[in-house]
């Protein structure tokens, strides 16, 4: 019998029958896509990573362990992406040894998914003492076939923490020791620990401390994380301290392995009442002390929130000219709120002793539901003590969903009755059905306590309205635009969508006490749809400066304070809004000398409209780009 040597040449007459029955010859068949995939159908590692503590997919606060990192005490969990070239399932094998090659035991070191996942695997903390490390990963497919290993990735561990607590030294801006500080103003505070490897500190102003939420030891952002230099033991920062009578700090010390002092143990720091701007014409002897109305960082000037698309929250910071001045207060969760700010309903310390004097906010966000969030007094509101406030029964299932608009106008109806009683009031433009055929607007008063400050626990009466209008108020929007006549009763300013006009609805208060709107009266004609002018707000009256003043009690003491004091001329309420983003459309406004000007807004203007008793003024151009695509409403 002949053989023949591989590679030796088909007969010509066979060669000619196999090109007759089959349409690709084995040269082809070799060479065609996926030819080399089907013969070497190996399974591949895509990616391999490593975390300290914990890992999911797309979480916040990882924290990676790259090659040759440094790690504390924590566990490992090891991650691979697996693939199979035939589309079955692969089995991740992880090696983890030490640098001397003793083998580290590895839990769930061999995870099965399916072609396209991910495997991961973990080492607990027993199992890492201080040391250096490797590790790698390979894959095996179901027909028993090895990928390579991955390249060794060497680690170390110290798995020493620092034992002692952070010592904390309180004293003023100018070094002095300090025990009691008025609250909203600045304290310098010194951490000190003797770890040798010191990274830095992390710190908490009135909330839990975790080495995962802060910037710089461990990721992540909701703590303030302060570094040092190598070598230095010691930092100091500066706060302002909000919440009165007391605010508490929590600090640890992270060395450059991540790991953390013991920070179960808290500092108190103790405040005193902080100091208010007065409304003008009141003293500390003639009013109990808060926020000036729409003020919400204590400064005395009226200021602006504005959602962001991505969910954000901006606070437009106001300085009695209707220029504003950006900052951010809320990083997420903001998305479709709708917001009214103008009034103290709750306490950040507590929402059972009395309210502090800084202004809070009254939100209806995204899911449909209404919340009060107490307020910091520096331009931010706290999610930890938010409370959920029921909506009145008769808005059926859907609740504050039926809500198109609220505002927080102040004392509106001026009611005197025991439990109303200088509250400041809740106005809403509410559906009248789930298909929303009409809109109403309300009042909700403000409910108080016998002591004085609102009734933290219901803050108002929402089952029994002080005034509701009739139906017609859909396609408005109102604006608490204050005493424009000055008869000692705030009015309404409202902004047909349709029409385009202003309309002033002046306050009365009736014979029997309650509140009413006398008719309405033109108060600014034509080009005032949404259109147009996309987003408008007011919080009455907002030009002026603060002014420092004295005055002598009973018993002789001089008490100073500050007062604002409203623009000569320009005491009535004020108005910002936005214009669309037209790059063709002039806007006409008045400049800084008084003379008439005009621009375009290809990404949307602010403007500011001083107030008058009958009319708006000729606007000033406040902001000149992105008030149509940066933000999504203006409170």
């Amino acid at each position: 019998m002949t053989h023949r040597r591989a590679g030796a040449r088909v007969p010509r007459a066979l060669a000619a029958l196999l090109a007759l029955v089959l349409p690709l010859s084995a040269a082809d068949l070799l060479t065609a896509p996926g030819a080399a995939a089907a013969t070497q159908a190996k399974p591949e590692v895509t990616r391999a990573e490593a975390f300290e503590g914990n890992w999911a997919p797309g979480a916040d606060g990882l924290r990676p362990v790259p090659c040759n990192a440094l790690m504390g005490h924590s566990d490992l969990t090891m991650t691979a992406g697996l693939r199979d070239n035939d589309g079955g399932t692969v089995t991740a094998q992880f090696v983890v040894t030490t640098a001397a090659g003793k083998a580290v035991p590895v839990s769930n070191g061999a995870t099965t998914v399916s072609s396209g996942g991910t495997a991961t695997a973990k080492v607990l903390d027993e199992n890492l003492p201080t040391g250096a490390y490797k590790w790698k990963v390979r894959a095996r497919d179901k027909d028993g076939n090895y990928s390579a290993f991955t390249s060794e990735c060497a680690f170390s561990v110290d798995a020493i923490a620092p034992v002692e607590p952070v010592t904390v030294t309180v004293t003023k801006e100018d070094g002095t020791p300090v025990t009691v500080q008025p609250a909203r103003t600045k304290l310098r505070l010194k951490f000190k620990h003797p770890a040798a490897d010191l990274a830095g500190f992390c710190w908490f102003m009135d909330s839990p401390v975790s080495v995962n939420r802060c910037d710089g030891g461990g990721g992540g952002g909701a703590g303030t994380w302060t570094p040092v230099a190598d070598g230095a033991t010691e930092a100091t920062v500066e706060v302002i301290l909000a919440i009165w009578p007391r605010s508490t700090l929590n600090v640890f010390a992270v060395d450059k392995a991540g790991n953390q002092s013991p920070g179960d143990a808290t500092t108190v720091l103790n405040t005193s009442r902080p100091s208010f701007i007065y409304p003008a014409g009141q003293t500390p002897l003639t009013t109990w002390g808060q926020d000036l109305l729409g003020d919400l960082n204590g400064d005395g000037f009226t200021d602006l929130l504005s959602p962001e698309p991505d969910g954000g929250l901006r606070l437009y910071a106001g300085n009695g000219t209707g220029r504003v001045q950006m900052s951010i207060v809320g990083d997420s969760g903001w998305k479709d709120a709708l917001i009214a700010h103008g009034g103290d309903f709750a306490g950040l310390l507590s929402f059972t002793d009395a309210p502090d004097g800084f202004e809070d906010a009254v939100v209806r966000l995204g899911d449909g539901k209404l919340y009060l969030y107490a307020g910091n007094g520096l331009g931010g509101f706290s999610h930890a003590k938010r409370m959920a406030l029921a909506p009145p029964k008769d808005l059926g299932s859907k609740g504050w969903g039926r809500v198109q608009q609220i505002i927080a106008p102040g004392d509106l109806d001026q009611r005197t009755e025991p439990g109303y009683r200088k509250g400041d009031d809740l106005a809403a433009i509410e559906c009248v059905d789930d298909a929303c055929s009409g809109a109403r607007l309300r009042i909700y008063s403000g409910q108080t306590l016998g002591g004085g400050g609102a009734n933290q626990t219901a803050p108002f009466d929402f089952q029994n309205p002080a005034y509701t209008g009739g139906s017609t108020w859909k396609n408005y929007t109102v604006l608490a635009i204050g005493d424009q006549n000055g008869d000692g009763v705030k009015d309404v300013l409202s902004r047909n969508k349709t029409d385009g006009n202003l309309y002033l609805y002046a306050g009365k208060i009736g014979a029997d006490g309650k509140f009413g709107l006398a008719s309405r009266t033109a108060y600014a004609t034509g080009g005032w749809q949404s259109a147009n002018r996309p987003l408008i707000a007011s919080h009455g009256n907002t030009q002026g400066t603060i002014v420092s003043k004295t005055i002598t009690d009973d018993e002789g003491r001089v008490i100073a304070y500050k007062q604002f004091q409203p623009k000569a001329g320009d005491e009535q309420g004020d108005v910002w809004a936005t214009t669309r983003a037209d790059p063709n459309s002039r806007v006409n406004y008045v400049n800084s000398a008084g003379m008439a000007a005009s621009t375009t807004c290809p990404t949307g203007c602010l403007l500011f409209y001083p107030g008058g008793p009958t009319a708006l003024k000729a606007p000033l151009l406040i902001g000149a780009s992105n008030w149509s695509t940066s933000i999504t409403n203006i409170f």
